[in-house]
């Protein structure tokens, strides 16, 4: 089956009642429902239960929580090197680079625009035009939490309804605007390097998106959150968590992050690892990478 004809059989599927669906069964405190199911996605998606808080199906009142589930202390460290920028989450980086004229690239021939991911004028983005971002894509075996990538005040916190297609590889090579069409949550920080948002992008079969900040985002309505004062957020620190799914994306202001030379697309990351530096305003982002080089020396798998 191509790629197209899978896209198009998910246009057809009703994404809200499959999604409401999901979550009524992720959500089932019946044992050995929820213990078939934990068994079932643990065989199937390989997943490393060792790293786990808590390693038995027994430990986890739903299949969701299993899914959402929290990791041993130390099982992802995070890189404490004063300026790095770390990988808010574990999954594979699939496309990073500079926001060139205010657009991004999701796949080879695809580009969406900065103001179509974040939901607002151009006018209003204009310090992240020519800034940086990376994309990392969460498959059903990773850790689904989501982390601050570098410590900074949380300003504001953005729901934005829309489809809910597949972000795999497949589907993003073939489906324009993939991240701006689907739903998501932005949450926007203000940092001593500048502006950086942080997009929490729905798929296929996630039922909702958490905050640390507002809990979990039913669907619907737009919404928007603004922080009367900014609450602090260190790195590596908690953002959010997909209930079922998905993507993470990453974007800072124009000359606030350099990425580490040893990045590529399609490698794994694990949340917490190094993979850029951030530069304070008033410095060149050439001086803060001479600097920091060491953050580029085989730090990513």
């Amino acid at each position: 089956m191509t790629a197209r004809l899978r896209v198009g059989l998910q246009a057809l599927l009703p994404q809200r009642l499959l999604g409401a669906l999901v979550y009524r069964i992720a959500r089932t405190g019946n044992r050995f429902v929820k213990n078939a199911l934990i068994r079932w996605f643990s065989r199937r998606y390989h997943i490393d239960a060792s790293e786990a808080e808590f390693a038995s199906p027994a430990d986890y009142p739903t299949f969701n929580a299993f899914f959402t589930r929290a990791l041993k202390s130390g099982a992802r460290p995070v890189d404490d090197s004063g300026r790095s920028i770390v990988s808010p989450a574990d999954g594979r980086l699939t496309e990073y680079g500079t926001i060139d004229d205010g657009t991004l690239l999701q796949a080879k021939g695809i580009r969406y625009r900065i103001e179509a991911l974040l939901g607002e004028q151009r006018s209003e983005l204009d310090a992240f035009i020519g800034g940086s971002y990376a994309t990392v894509y969460l498959a059903p075996r990773d850790y689904h939490r989501v982390h601050a990538p570098a410590a900074g005040g949380l300003t504001q916190t953005r729901y934005i309804p829309g489809r809910r297609f597949a972000v795999n590889e497949a589907t993003a090579s073939v489906v324009d605007r993939l991240f701006c069409r689907n739903e998501r949550v932005v949450c926007h920080f203000e940092g001593e390097f500048g502006r950086m948002a942080v997009v929490l992008v729905g798929a296929l079969n996630v039922a909702s998106i958490s905050t640390a900040r507002h809990g979990e985002l039913p669907s619907g309505r737009a919404r928007q959150w603004d922080e009367p004062v900014s609450v602090a957020y260190r790195k590596g620190e908690e953002i959010g968590r997909f209930n079922l799914g998905s993507t993470v994306i990453v974007v800072f202001e124009r000359g606030a992050a350099v990425w580490n030379e040893a990045l590529e697309s399609g490698q794994t990351l694990r949340m917490g690892m190094p993979i850029g530096t951030l530069t304070a305003r008033g410095e060149t982002s050439e001086s803060s990478a001479n600097r920091h080089v060491e953050l580029n020396s085989g730090t990513v798998e």
